[in-house]
Parts: structure tokens; C-alpha cells; sequence
């Protein structure tokens, strides 16, 4: 388990979590920023183990909420993944390594309370006590009120890592007294890798998925399947038939595509793949993406001309902004799918 490299394209995280580890740096509160399924929960374990392995000198540290802990050799930051504190948190049965997650749909202030009423006591047999709290964009506002408390006046020997999606979802008051860790989008290439080791599906079907998946490790794995190629070749077969005469149709599958946030993302990622493959077709049709749809994409393109496929990227880029900037859905996607129609 060499330090933090095997999560996946995340060279600049691991540098700075192995940086942290290795001098008298580690903070009371980190923010992993990024979105879903690029290692930041596998980031955040991985930091609890190495700070509390048994095998190594981060054991033997001390994390003072003013300064951090002190790892002795630099070399020694590797969790070595077998010794009793690192089976513990792998097993999550450690009882110093605390994650919190949304109770539905939101991180709500019994949760937080609960904490405060653990962070009152001594950790119980860790050296650096680490509390995981994921997707914190969900708190309501009494309990961002609540663990903004804590940062101000952190406990002793304790590492708060919370996680989120975007810095801009986050009260800032809570961002300002943490330090940021960006994780990126993983790789195309990256993700057929993993999925073609992790699943065993065949490259050219991983290298589909990969372009499907919006750099996301865990949307890959959701879509790898036949399933996910139902849903491709769905939402492009309705995308194609659309017409301004059939606007009740329009609207329809606007709402259809965007019941849930996640699932659109989805399928604006589709659709920016089909449409960058028609372009790409004309000059290129060997490093198309969608090969499987060859004979699709060889029609589409004598529908479509460049500047109208140029439009259609640009609106799908501002659908997507609207997405994260929570958007009423339905109404983005069907401005999305009534300009696409008028262009048909």
C-alpha cells in the first residue's frame, strides 16, 4: 500500500497528503474537493491509517491543533495496511475513526451533536483521532452552525477531513478554516484501465463506459454493464428524433432525463460524446468513441452540420453549469431539448 499513488490520478492530492504526513503539517481540518468517484473518500481512510500505523513513526506523533504532528522519516508515511489500527479502519471498526454521511438527503444537527458529544472525550486508543464527514454541501444550516464550532475550537489530537463537490456549495465560513485538497476528474484511459481489471470487460467496451462516465470511477462502474449501453443508445435515439412539431414530446422527455441530478449529468455526457463522434467521424472515423454506433454516427453526420454541432456542445456546457449551480432541472433541460429541436 505505497503511500497514496494507487488512487487513481490523483498525483497532485497524494503529493500533498504525503507532504502533510511527512513534515509537521498536518492540520485540524481538511476539505477534499472534487466531484463523486475520484478518491476522496479512499483519500480520506487511507490518511487515518497512515497516521495511526502501528508500523511506522506517524504512531509515535503528536497532533497539536496549532501546529500538526511530526512524522519522523518521511519514508515511514506508508500505511502498512496490516497492522492492527490499519485492519481496524479497513474493517471500520476503529473506534477513533468516525464518518459521518448523510442521513437521507442531508447531514442533519443530531448527527453533529452526537460528534461533539464524542470529540468531548480523549480519543480512546488512537494517536490522531480522524473524523470523515462526506458530502458536508448537505448540511443544513444548524449543523453547519454546529461543526463550525468545532473548527474554531478543535479537540486535541483530532484531523476533521470533510468532503465535498464544488467550494462554492459550502458555507464559507466553514472552507476558510480548513485546508483544501482538489481532486481532479480521472482520466478516460485511467478509468477503461480500472474498469477492464476491476470488471473484466473487454477494452474497446471499457474505453465506452470511460467516455460515458465524466471522469467518475463510481459512474463507470454503475454504467458498465449492458444497462448503460440501454441508456446510450436510448437517449441518443430520442435526441434524434426530435422536432419542434412534437413539442409535448420535447417536453416529455425533459422531464423523463432530468427526475434525477446525478442521471442527467449522465446523459449530458452522452450526448457531448455522440455529438463530438459526428464531428469527429468526418475527419477521423477511426478514433470515434461510440464505434459500436458506426453506421448511427455515419447517417447523423449528414444531418448535422458543424455549426449547428457547435452550438449544441456549447448548450450542453451551460445546461451543466446551470446543473451545479442548482438550476431548476426540468426547465434546463427543456430549454436544452427544445434549442436542439429547433436545429433538427
Amino acid at each position: 500500500m505505497p503511500n497514496f499513488e494507487p488512487i487513481a490520478d490523483q498525483k497532485i492530492p497524494s503529493a500533498i497528503l504525503n507532504t502533510l504526513l511527512g513534515k509537521s503539517a498536518i492540520p485540524h481540518a481538511l476539505l477534499f474537493l472534487g466531484m463523486e468517484g475520484t478518491g476522496k473518500q479512499v483519500a480520506a481512510i487511507k490518511f487515518a491509517m497512515a497516521c495511526n500505523c502501528l508500523a511506522n513513526s506517524a504512531s509515535k506523533s503528536s497532533l497539536h491543533s496549532d501546529k500538526g504532528g511530526v512524522l519522523k522519516n518521511p519514508e515511514d508515511e506508508i500505511p502498512c495496511g496490516d497492522c492492527i489500527s490499519c485492519r481496524k479502519i479497513l474493517s471500520k471498526s476503529h473506534p477513533d475513526i468516525i464518518e459521518i454521511k448523510p442521513s437521507g438527503s442531508y447531514i442533519k444537527i443530531a448527527q453533529i451533536r452526537d460528534l461533539c458529544e464524542i470529540l468531548a472525550l480523549k480519543p480512546y486508543e488512537a494517536k490522531i483521532r480522524v473524523v470523515i464527514i462526506s458530502d458536508v454541501q448537505t448540511m443544513n444550516a444548524a449543523a453547519g452552525n454546529a461543526i463550525l464550532k468545532v473548527l474554531e475550537e478543535p479537540p486535541e489530537r483530532t484531523v476533521l477531513i470533510l468532503t465535498a463537490t464544488e467550494q462554492s456549495d459550502i458555507i464559507p465560513t466553514i472552507a476558510s478554516r480548513c485546508q483544501f485538497v482538489r481532486f481532479n476528474p480521472v482520466s478516460q484511459t485511467r478509468l477503461a484501465e480500472m474498469l477492464v481489471e476491476t470488471k473484466g470487460i473487454t477494452p474497446d467496451s471499457a474505453a465506452i463506459f470511460a467516455a460515458m462516465a465524466n471522469g467518475s470511477f463510481s459512474r463507470a462502474l454503475e454504467i458498465g454493464n449492458v444497462a448503460g449501453l440501454k441508456k446510450r443508445d436510448w437517449v441518443i435515439n430520442e435526441i434524434e428524433s426530435l422536432s419542434l412539431e412534437e413539442t409535448g414530446k420535447c417536453l416529455l422527455l425533459a422531464e423523463k432525463i432530468s427526475k434525477d441530478k446525478d442521471e442527467f449529468i449522465e446523459y449530458l455526457e452522452i450526448l457531448k460524446v455522440w455529438f463530438r463522434d459526428i464531428i469527429v467521424f468526418e475527419y477521423h472515423p477511426d478514433k470515434i468513441i461510440f464505434f459500436d454506433l458506426l453506421d448511427k454516427i455515419q447517417n447523423a453526420s449528414g444531418r448535422h452540420t458543424k455549426p449547428d454541432l457547435l452550438l449544441r456542445f456549447d448548450a450542453i456546457e451551460s445546461c451543466r453549469q446551470n446543473v451545479r449551480a442548482n438550476v431548476n432541472l426540468r426547465l434546463t433541460a427543456e430549454t436544452l431539448l427544445l434549442g436542439f429541436a429547433q436545429n433538427q
